[in-house]
């Protein structure tokens, strides 16, 4: 018998509550709280509601961005950077002083690496060449 993932429990969260309201969207998420204390996975609940949450924004067509910087980007420029993404984009920010400069833009599993770092790194191996 195969383990069922946090990502199978949050999708299956997600399909049985998705058109459900009021009692009946409570007494679901009771059995599936019930369901997670049988299974033992109730320690990785937060992981499992995290999972849950990028699944409901999928499917409502929201992206959601983790952009980082070198210094702290004014709510201009983030706002710019979530424009290029589309009209629903949510945006987590984060600074890293070890980059130097530029921004690095992670969507899902790619990432847009806007730093000089990384620039300078490759403007060397094009040197080299």
């Amino acid at each position: 018998m195969s383990k069922t993932s946090n990502k199978q429990y949050a999708e299956a969260l997600y399909e049985v509550t998705r058109d459900l309201k009021g009692a009946d969207l409570s007494a679901a998420v009771k059995l599936f709280v019930e369901v997670l204390i049988r299974d033992n996975k109730f320690r990785q609940s937060n992981n499992i509601i995290a999972e849950f949450e990028r699944i409901s924004k999928k499917a409502e067509g929201i992206v959601e961005l983790e952009i980082t910087s070198a210094r702290d980007l004014d709510a201009e420029t983030i706002e710019q950077i979530k424009k290029a993404f589309g009209q629903k984009v949510e945006a987590i920010t984060s600074v890293d002083e070890g980059m130097i400069g530029g921004v690095k833009v992670k969507l899902e599993d790619k990432i847009l690496d806007g730093s000089v770092k990384t620039q300078l790194k490759s403007l060397k191996q094009q040197l080299a060449n």
